[in-house]
């Protein structure tokens, strides 16, 4: 299970492309999240197109994020396990390896909300791919997003 990351091609750019759009939409979402750390990051889980299930990082801990947390002190729900989380009863596990995921991260510069790079940590990327989710997209700092996907 290697995910690669594509870099040989340029971050997209926000409003040009359906997953723009998702991104667009997980933006206004994360920017109402009560901040964590510091950090506002929405999830989502797209299948055939359609937005299936949205997850935010949260101070509250659960035992499906304690599963997969990169160590002992990551104990709140990160937005890419509180989306599996909640999706994993709407759909089957195969038809969940078919869907896509997208991260948001929002922060605040110069009194505006901007994109954060919202890359998955270990423990969210064993997630990722123990639920066998091929494609990720996340937003970087530029603006722009990149993708992972399983080889």
């Amino acid at each position: 299970m290697v995910y690669k990351n594509i870099r040989n091609l340029p971050p997209k750019q926000s409003g040009k492309t359906r997953h723009s759009r998702y991104i667009n939409t997980l933006s206004q979402i994360a920017i109402n999240v009560e901040p964590v750390a510091q950090a506002r990051i929405a999830a989502g889980i797209v299948y055939r197109n359609n937005l299936i299930s949205i997850g935010v990082n949260r101070s509250k801990t659960h035992p499906f994020q304690k599963r997969y947390c990169k160590n002992e002190d990551a104990i709140y729900l990160h937005a890419e396990t509180d989306v599996i989380k909640n999706v994993i009863n709407k759909i089957t596990l195969d038809n969940l390896s078919k869907c896509v995921l997208y991260i948001c991260r929002v922060k605040i510069e110069k009194g505006k909300f901007v994109f954060g790079l919202a890359k998955p940590c270990d423990g969210c990327m064993k997630a990722i791919s123990t639920f066998n989710i091929r494609k990720v997209y996340y937003t970087l700092d530029n603006g722009g997003y990149d993708w992972l996907w399983k080889m």
